[in-house]
């Protein structure tokens, strides 16, 4: 007589936001541990410094240590992006983490995905201690800046534009992280140094504001929809929307190429 068992087996797999909401997981708890976090929040801070220069702040004065043409949105905010884009997927090759995640039953792309969302969400934090930082600096070095606290709606729309910015340059970054191995850094840093200046004195001086800088499209869409009372910013021959657009197509686009190199990648 012959006993024939039949097999039964069940395999569980888990969705797509399950397997990203744990590769997030994962890389937070990285950067909750690195000492690279922690500095670039402390190096964030820095406008913080130039407060006690100002007799009577306002909101007008918190923009401008805060806004377009700042030290924070020309050298800090770049800076931040910068490090944080090139080295998420860089860290994990130094560190020989990489393939520990490739044996994961995740896909590249996922990979590339998670990375983009932590650092987004690293970003969003470091913008809103920065910015808490400096707007309570106000309020409590000169006390006269007592005003600014019915400014709290401007406040969240400040997060929003400082966001939009952080997502565009940290977008790009991450791509030219998972494409270039070497000199990303370099060629990160002209871009975010030098894109604005190239384009506005090669194209600025015939068209305006250079619709060729990244930079001036999410200016000009802070100054029409976030905040118009304190930002006066256009570009000649284009909607608001157009830039908007402009934008989420940079967020959008970067992120595919990054995805689409990162499968094309041969990693030890």
């Amino acid at each position: 007589m012959t006993i024939s068992y039949q097999k039964t087996s069940s395999q569980y797999t888990p969705s797509f936001i399950t397997r990203e909401a744990l590769l997030v997981k994962l890389f937070l708890n990285k950067y909750i541990f690195d000492k690279k976090t922690y500095i670039l929040i402390l190096i964030s801070i820095l406008p913080l410094l130039t407060t006690g220069n100002l007799q009577f702040p306002d909101f007008e004065d918190y923009i401008e240590l805060i806004g377009p043409s700042s030290i924070f949105s020309f050298i800090i905010m770049p800076l931040i992006t910068l490090v944080l884009g090139v080295s998420a997927i860089a860290d994990e090759k130094e560190n020989k983490t990489v393939s520990q995640l490739l044996s994961r039953p995740v896909t590249r792309e996922e990979i590339v995905i998670a990375k983009w969302i932590t650092i987004m969400l690293i970003g969003l934090v470091i913008v809103i201690i920065d910015s808490l930082i400096l707007y309570f600096g106000f309020i409590l070095l000169v006390p006269e800046s007592i005003g600014l606290l019915e400014n709290s709606l401007e406040l969240i729309k400040v997060w929003i534009y400082l966001g939009l910015w952080f997502s565009v340059y940290a977008t790009i970054f991450l791509f030219l992280g998972v494409w270039i191995d070497k000199n990303a850094f370099g060629l990160g840093l002209a871009i975010a140094y030098f894109e604005a200046f190239f384009s506005q004195f090669i194209f600025g001086s015939l068209t305006g504001n250079s619709p060729f800088s990244i930079s001036n499209h999410i200016n000009y869409v802070a100054s029409k929809y976030l905040l118009p009372n304190y930002i006066d910013f256009t570009i000649i021959d284009f909607e608001p929307f157009t830039s908007l657009l402009i934008c989420i197509g940079l967020i959008l686009g970067f992120l595919f190429l990054g995805c689409f190199f990162m499968r094309k990648k041969d990693f030890p």
